[in-house]
């Protein structure tokens, strides 16, 4: 059997990105494998075939590496400037090209499969099996999985059984799309499919169903925040008013909320763990979905399909919920109490990222689960792990050498999904790697 020192399980941006900062630090003599299928730094996000789809952030907060802020403004050279939203497949490039310089160095491997099976071997260490049967034992592993399809365990059978239901938003040729559209969901995936269809020509019309029926804040030049906000950590109904103070005096200083919301992104992290526990599964019942909607902006020129759209006339959005199906017509209850009913075409489920219903679905996930190298966090969103990203198992107890990085974490993390954290997640675990299973190697520093 192969060994090596780290095995990474994923090449989207999460497993690149370990592997650059082991490709920066590590020995010599540090042997990395990543198995990825497709191609490397792509992942759901910055593989989408339409150069419309453009990043939901700017280019100066997009460098790969936490400790070097410019890096990706210096690979994009005169292709965009450090306030531009430059598009997702030009980012995609951006992490490919530092992935292909990573696994040019000696030991450091792609492997074109996926992983099928993670188990611990008998001496320490993990057995890591490929679908097509290669075994290496690995002395660490990483979990960077990225984005699993959003749960549709909710929606009605007649749903899922449509014709033109879409299950996975990121992964789908909206190119056969035609007609009418049933959009359901309001956030910044929802968008996505705006865009996509525009950008294929659909000329149909479009419903999208949410909660609250509304979209995400747009992005605006506003003049950065000259305080970092303290924020009441008693609970979060106390978060929030403290948030709101802090909004309205800046106001009076003729700050945009935008700049407050912005100063607090390094210190949420910090916030968060100093809420108590019950606190936080409140806020995550009661808040978490308005603060996204501002805290995960649009650009300018992504709402602007969504106001041509309305324009035209062909774009319609409920406050509600998709109550049930019969025979191709889909009922929508609204918020007021009426019933609405559709006859869509096409039915896209955008509701959001994958949660415990559906890593229960995923073959390696499911497999982990069921051995108990990894366990669910107490509000079912994600895996759970420590603040250090170790995977923790049923009994409280951090499994060495096991690491997760990004979206599947998001229940133990209050971010996870946008680069800024990725990214310092990263580094973290790269570094933790480095000292766990090479404490004789010297290694540099970020």
């Amino acid at each position: 059997m192969i060994e090596i020192d780290v095995a990474i399980v994923g090449g989207g941006f999460s497993g690149c990105a370990v592997a650059a900062n082991l490709s920066r630090r590590a020995g010599s003599d540090c042997a990395v494998t990543l198995f990825e299928p497709s191609e490397l730094g792509r992942g759901a996000a910055y593989g989408t075939r339409h150069r419309e789809h453009l990043l939901n952030t700017r280019v100066k907060q997009m460098s790969l590496y936490a400790h070097d802020p410019d890096d990706f403004a210096r690979w994009l050279g005169p292709r965009g400037g450090p306030d531009d939203f430059v598009s997702r497949r030009t980012y995609g490039a951006y992490v490919a090209d530092i992935a292909r310089r990573a696994f040019e160095r000696p030991r450091f491997t792609h492997v074109h499969d996926r992983v099928c099976a993670v188990r611990r071997a008998p001496h320490g260490g993990f057995v890591v099996e490929s679908e097509s049967g290669l075994r290496m034992q690995a002395r660490s592993v990483v979990l960077a999985v990225g984005n699993l399809p959003p749960n549709d365990d909710w929606l009605p059978r007649a749903v899922r059984l449509h014709p033109g239901y879409v299950a996975d938003p990121w992964r789908f040729d909206y190119s056969v799309v035609g007609g009418h559209v049933l959009v359901i969901g309001a956030g910044l995936t929802a968008l996505d499919v705006l865009v996509a269809l525009q950008a294929c020509g659909h000329r149909g019309s479009v419903d999208i169903v949410s909660r609250n029926g509304r979209f995400p804040t747009v992005h605006a030049d506003v003049a950065p925040y000259d305080v970092i906000p303290a924020l009441d950590t008693q609970g979060a109904r106390l978060l929030m008013h403290s948030f709101r103070r802090h909004v309205a005096e800046a106001a009076e200083r003729g700050f945009d909320w935008r700049a407050v919301l912005d100063a607090l992104r390094p210190e949420a992290e910090a916030i968060w763990r100093r809420l108590p526990p019950a606190e936080q599964r409140r806020f995550e019942r009661h808040v978490r979905r308005q603060w996204e909607r501002h805290r995960h902006r649009a650009p300018g020129a992504v709402d602007e399909v969504r106001a041509a759209y309305a324009r035209s006339g062909r774009l319609h959005t409920y406050a509600g919920r998709l109550a049930g199906m019969d025979r191709g017509v889909a009922s929508i209850a609204l918020r007021d109490g009426t019933t609405i009913e559709l006859r869509p075409d096409w039915i896209v489920n955008c509701v959001g990222l994958g949660n415990a219903a559906t890593m229960r679905r995923d073959p390696l996930l499911a497999a982990m689960l069921a051995d108990g190298l990894v366990t669910f966090d107490d509000g079912g969103l994600g895996l759970r792990a420590t603040p250090d990203l170790a995977a923790v198992v049923a009994d409280g107890q951090s499994v060495p050498d096991l690491w997760i990085v990004g979206p599947p974490v998001r229940g133990s993390r209050f971010e996870a999904i946008a680069v800024p954290e990725l990214r310092v997640m990263a580094e973290l675990v790269a570094g933790n790697i480095l000292r766990s299973t090479r404490p004789d190697t010297v290694f540099l520093e970020a």
